[in-house]
């Protein structure tokens, strides 16, 4: 006869607004920028809150400097005979277009900035600004790249990209453009009858113009092939001139977003199964905005102690000091994971270039020096004699008050991509 057990167990399971906070903690700024808009599009209670600046704003200023080097725009400059990219055959169109020299040279400039799903996320007011033109000059400049193909291109919104297709179609039902306007979410929802009762159309209308909207997409080209990728540093380090750092956040280059309060008003006021979707929105939103604020908090804490433990470093010295993930883990109260998640591809900034977060964290080698330094004193000794052998180097160390084995000299020297003493 088998034996029956009745076993209780405990186990630790992390809610859902945790385990969103430590997803985001894993993704750097551009990551970042992609979750949020995406989660924006799929949550009605969001708000959505554009960035003050994008990654391409360097781009788009590089830009403007280049082509006013070149002088006045050419419109008939020799043809490419098969473009091989979505932004080279954009540009191969603008040429084609016949556009004054201004307008051309700016819509070429604005092409530069679209996302990599053919967006402009900027006003036309703040892309003029920029680019040094008058805001008639950018209206001229946007209307000259909606003009291209395919259509949708340079839209600023969901919305105005399915518009600018579905004017490619002729025999469009006029009621396709209030759905798009009004009833976009209600589609997405699958609400035909309630759009039918709202619009006054018939049901069988509303299904034709409902599969129509369907056809479109909300992304007409991807230009991520020729999109330049650059590296935005989480944060600069800054000196002044008394030599006290401080640490300045790029909160500035991704979007955000709030609790939109119209949704909260209008969920009051639902019942039943629209009530029950409504509040599993807000209670969504507000899990993402705490994990939003969980992540910034705890990037702040560690950027805090990265400064304050290599301090010496940005202030000109070279010699980064010993810092252990579990030590910084301890102090932040966090798990080791979470400091090693909040660490990879992120980077900051400061007066000595841009360095990937890990770089702060070296490991301690015999002398209680860090690896970075061990491998600066190897260049600097190799530097001031070209002959030493790795041996030799290894004893010239141990007088330092470094001790490491001959194999750790030369693993040392070819990750630096120094010459054994034999070709040096």
């Amino acid at each position: 006869m088998s034996e029956t057990r009745l076993e209780v167990q405990q186990s630790q399971k992390l809610s859902q607004s945790l385990q969103t906070a430590i997803h985001l903690l894993s993704l750097d700024l551009e990551g970042l920028s992609d979750y949020l808009l995406k989660t924006i599009q799929e949550n009605p209670a969001l708000e959505y809150v554009p960035p003050q600046k994008t990654a391409q704003d360097y781009a788009m200023q590089v830009k403007t400097r280049y082509s006013s080097s070149r002088g006045d725009y050419t419109a008939t400059a020799d043809l490419a005979a098969a473009p091989e990219t979505a932004m080279a055959d954009l540009e191969q169109q603008l040429r084609l277009s016949g556009l004054d020299a201004s307008t051309a040279r700016t819509a070429e400039i604005m092409l530069h900035t679209l996302s990599p799903r053919g967006y402009l996320t900027q006003s036309l007011e703040e892309f003029a600004s920029d680019a040094g033109v008058s805001p008639d000059t950018a209206r001229r400049a946007l209307e000259a790249v909606q003009a291209l193909e395919p259509a949708g291109i340079g839209a600023r919104t969901v919305e105005e990209c399915l518009e600018l297709q579905l004017r490619e179609r002729a025999d469009a039902d006029p009621l396709c453009y209030d759905l798009i306007r009004v009833h976009l979410l209600d589609i997405g929802r699958g609400n035909i009858r309630q759009i039918a009762r709202e619009t006054g159309a018939t049901l069988a209308r509303v299904q034709q113009c409902v599969e129509t909207i369907r056809s479109l997409t909300p992304a007409p080209c991807s230009l991520r092939q020729e999109t330049v990728q650059y590296i935005m540093p989480e944060f600069s380090v800054e000196a002044d001139a008394a030599g006290q750092l401080s640490i300045l956040f790029h909160n500035d280059y991704y979007p955000t977003f709030r609790a939109d309060e119209n949704f909260r008003r209008l969920a009051s006021s639902l019942t039943g199964e629209e009530q029950t979707y409504a509040r599993q929105m807000l209670s969504s939103a507000s899990q993402l905005i705490r994990a939003v604020e969980m992540r910034q908090t705890t990037m702040e804490k560690l950027a805090r102690v990265i400064v304050r433990e290599q301090q010496a470093f940005f202030l000109g010295q070279y010699s980064l000091v010993p810092l252990r993930i579990d030590t910084v883990a301890r102090e932040l109260d966090v798990h080791e994971s979470t400091v090693y998640r909040a660490i990879q591809n992120k980077y900051l900034h400061c007066a000595r270039g841009t360095y990937p977060l890990s770089h702060f964290f070296q490991k301690e080698v015999a002398g209680g020096e860090s690896t970075a330094s061990v491998k600066e004193m190897i260049r600097e000794i190799c530097r001031e004699n070209g002959k030493l052998s790795d041996r030799a180097i290894a004893e010239e160390l141990e007088k330092r008050g470094v001790s490491i084995s001959r194999r750790t000299v030369a693993k040392y020297r070819a990750q630096m991509e120094i010459d054994s003493s034999f070709k040096r």
